[in-house]
């Protein structure tokens, strides 16, 4: 059964960020499922990493469209993004100089505390409705 699953709710009113969100879940779940799945560490840390790409990605491209439409809260939304890499990036480095063979649950936490407090309820905020 996935962990990470798209709900209407996380609908932002902008089809290529839904779309984004929606790949974001996806590389979310992967990590769930390789860590849960009895992937090695090299794999995990694969998927984090991928993960941790795409994020950077989709952060420049939400700020792009944010700026173009003259978001008002854009400065503040970017903190957000800068927090939220901070602190995938500690997660990151705590598991990449551990001896663990599987993510802690904190990380899983942080993840899904990402996707229902940051979309569901920051970037909705950016919706043309």
């Amino acid at each position: 059964m996935a962990y990470f699953v798209w709900d209407e709710d996380l609908d932002v009113g902008v089809e290529s960020m839904n779309d984004q969100h929606r790949h974001l879940i996806d590389l979310m779940e992967t990590v769930y499922q390789k860590n849960r799945g009895g992937a090695s560490r090299d794999e995990i840390l694969a998927a984090v990493d991928d993960l941790g790409a795409f994020v950077i990605e989709h952060f420049r491209d939400e700020e792009a469209m944010m700026a173009e439409q003259g978001f008002p809260g854009l400065d503040a939304h970017r903190q957000l993004h800068a927090n939220l890499l901070a602190d995938f990036s500690r997660h990151t480095e705590a598991f990449r100089n551990s001896e663990a063979t599987e993510l802690p649950e904190d990380f899983m936490a942080f993840l899904s505390l990402w996707i229902n407090t940051h979309i569901m309820a920051i970037d909705t905020k950016y919706s043309p409705e």
